[in-house]
């Protein structure tokens, strides 16, 4: 087979990973928002009152609506970032990028879970819903190394500054509901908090790394 065949038959097949890929990433994020249900009250005449009284009461519902929402969100941007230094498939990578596709699929029914008991003295819903978006974000930190590592020779442009960086924020996430998860049997309520700090979290790796290397990383972000 010729390079240019070569080329295209690897662009065929990258995109295919990827249009399967983000169609996994938009159901699950919209199956999010089926969990949430709109308030039936009983009888027949019903105010104003009543019904911001119910949509109070949905308020666990959305946290945990939104904490996946900002979550799935986050993981989908990291694939996207990751499959721009990948030039060539294999196998690894395939079965790589289906392990991660799990986590992701999962989540709606973990989200459920966790806002349903979320007000509750329970503590396998957090650790189910925690142990979910830990396991989702060590398969992408995986799926990282996997294209880093030469000897695989995925990708190209992937310097180790970029790797690095990337790396870190991939990692952002598990770390966070890993220490949401061990303060849940200390400090229960206080876990629950914990998750809204990843956008700070990350925002601070943006700068560390912008810091230590200039000129990489703030052309990449360009």
């Amino acid at each position: 087979m010729d390079p240019k065949e070569l080329a295209e038959k690897n662009k065929f097949q990258l995109d295919r990973i990827a249009l399967f890929s983000d169609a996994i990433f938009a159901i699950a994020i919209t199956l999010l928002i089926i969990e949430v249900k709109v308030p039936k009250l009983e009888h027949e005449f019903v105010n104003d009152h009543e019904l911001w009284h119910a949509l109070f009461h949905l308020l666990p519902e959305f946290i945990g609506f939104f904490i996946s929402f900002l979550v799935i969100g986050m993981y989908w941007m990291t694939h996207h970032r990751l499959f721009k230094f990948i030039v060539r498939v294999n196998q690894k990578l395939l079965w790589g990028n289906l392990l991660f596709m799990l986590p992701i699929v999962v989540m709606p029914f973990s989200t459920a879970l966790f806002s349903a008991y979320y007000n509750s003295s329970l503590k396998a819903p957090l650790l189910i819903y925690a142990a979910n978006i830990l396991v989702a974000g060590l398969l992408v930190y995986r799926l990282w190394r996997l294209v880093y590592n030469s000897k695989n020779n995925l990708s190209e442009g992937l310097t180790p500054e970029l790797f690095k960086y990337n790396a870190a924020r991939a990692l952002v996430i598990p770390v966070i509901f890993a220490f949401a998860l061990l303060l849940s049997f200390v400090m229960p309520n206080l876990a629950y908090i914990i998750p809204l700090l990843t956008p700070v979290i990350t925002r601070l790796i943006n700068w560390y790394f912008i810091k230590r290397y200039p000129a990489a990383i703030k052309t990449y972000l360009q």
